[in-house]
């Protein structure tokens, strides 16, 4: 079966792109997220094509002061890809690597978007990320990284926000390989492996260079994918060494409250970055974790659905809020002693057992 994605040379395989290969858990999928620097304001959209499933979704949140508005759609994709709309939401690739625009069409949810992203460096590709539960792979990645600005418009709650490029911030990425997506396989492995994530995502914006950092640590702290990045405006790319993480945690919660990051260049001068993690936007409102709205579920040919979170209520990490994002202020120190403010976004993934933070169950707080 030919369709219009057969026309641009992105072939990897002797089929036409319609057809899927052997793993059903495949996805294809664009994120976003954006916040105005007084932490007033905080959005994400996502889009994911699934071609074993036939399965394309999309969702946009938004965040205006302690409420979250989050609308989720689904639909057969008949096999055709490059149609990157779901009901009202759609991604337009304007200009490839550097520009693209998340629209929100109006919809009975009030909940709309005109949104314009331009990358403030050309994309990160991150290695590889391959990770075996027993014997099976479930995680074989390739992702893109982008910080940049946000311009244009967003309408929820009855209000309607005007965003600034100078003022509003924010990340996209584009990931594509194997994670589990849809239902789960209705039969696990003979021997279940021990489920545990720490996972802790910062991109951040400085005044002359973005920093880009990620980890994840296995139960016993054992790190297994790390990297910290500075891309300085001038176009200078370093990779910090030796990256670790120091976070504390609200009380009686999994959700980070601060956090230092200590990395040293290729001279072993040392960088430290103090962040700050404010109001949190809850990643379940376009989908992750989330019971309904779970990424790759065939929710029929076409379905539309809407909530809403009042963030400050939520006081206990549990489902289907384990996977925030905090709005962070940054203070990076220099190897000098100088020291540079910054914002960005602080996620975290906290499940399951971590032996250095005293965390040894799946849900026990520190």
């Amino acid at each position: 079966m030919l369709t219009k994605a057969d026309d641009y040379p992105i072939h990897q395989t002797p089929d036409p792109i319609a057809y899927a290969g052997t793993d059903r858990n495949f996805y294809d999928r664009y994120f976003f997220n954006g916040y105005s620097t007084d932490g007033e304001v905080y959005f994400a959209a996502a889009l994911g094509v699934y071609p074993y499933l036939n399965i394309m979704d999309a969702a946009f949140a938004v965040r205006i002061g302690d409420i979250q508005y989050n609308l989720h759609t689904s639909r057969h994709m008949h096999m055709e890809r490059t149609d990157t709309q779901v009901g009202p939401v759609r991604i337009k690739v304007l200009e490839p690597l550097q520009r693209l625009q998340v629209i929100v069409e109006d919809n009975e949810h009030g909940i709309s978007a005109d949104l314009i992203f331009e990358g403030r460096h050309a994309p990160l590709e991150e290695p590889r990320t391959t990770r075996r539960s027993g014997p099976r792979l479930v995680q074989d990645v390739t992702r893109m990284t982008q910080l940049g600005r946000w311009s244009g418009s967003v309408k929820a709650g009855g209000r309607e926000v005007s965003l600034k490029a100078q003022t509003t911030l924010g990340t996209r990425d584009r990931s594509w390989g194997i994670r589990s997506v849809g239902i789960r396989d209705p039969q696990q492995p003979a021997s279940i492996p021990e489920f545990q994530v720490w996972w802790f995502w910062l991109p951040a914006h400085f005044p002359d260079r973005i920093v880009h950092f990620y980890v994840n640590e296995d139960g016993d702290g054992k790190v297994w994918n790390r990297g910290l990045i500075m891309i300085h405006d001038d176009g200078r790319v370093e990779h910090l060494h030796d990256a670790s993480l120091q976070v504390e945690f609200y009380p009686e919660t999994r959700f980070p409250r601060h956090a230092s990051i200590d990395a040293r260049d290729d001279a072993g001068r040392l960088y430290r970055i103090h962040v700050e993690a404010e109001a949190r936007f809850y990643l379940s409102g376009i989908g992750y974790m989330n019971p309904e709205w779970s990424h790759g579920l065939n929710k029929g040919p076409l379905a539309i659905g809407y909530d809403e979170i009042r963030t400050s209520e939520i006081v206990r990490h549990e489902a289907p809020y384990q996977h925030p994002q905090a709005f962070a202020q940054a203070v990076m120190t220099l190897p000098d002693g100088t020291t540079s403010r910054g914002f960005g976004c602080f996620e975290s993934i906290v499940m399951g057992r971590h032996e250095p933070s005293g965390l040894s169950s799946m849900f026990d707080v520190p």
